[in-house]
C-alpha cells in the first residue's frame, strides 16, 4: 500500500466554492452552478451524491 492510498484532500480557497479534491492517484474539480454562486468548473455537489449512490 502506497502512502497515497486511503488518504483523501479536499482544497478549496477562501473565495467561491471550487473544491479540488484528491483521493489516492485520483483527482476531481467540485463547484457549485452559476444559478447557485459557483463557476461550474466542476461537478456540482448533487452530481456528486448521486454518483456515490450509483457506485
Amino acid at each position: 500500500m502506497s502512502d497515497a492510498e486511503g488518504l483523501v484532500v479536499v482544497r478549496g480557497g477562501a473565495k467561491g466554492f471550487v473544491q479540488e479534491v484528491t483521493a489516492g492517484r485520483h483527482h476531481l474539480v467540485a463547484d457549485e452552478p452559476v444559478a447557485s454562486g459557483g463557476t461550474d468548473q466542476g461537478f456540482g455537489p448533487y452530481d456528486l451524491i448521486l454518483a456515490a449512490l450509483g457506485s
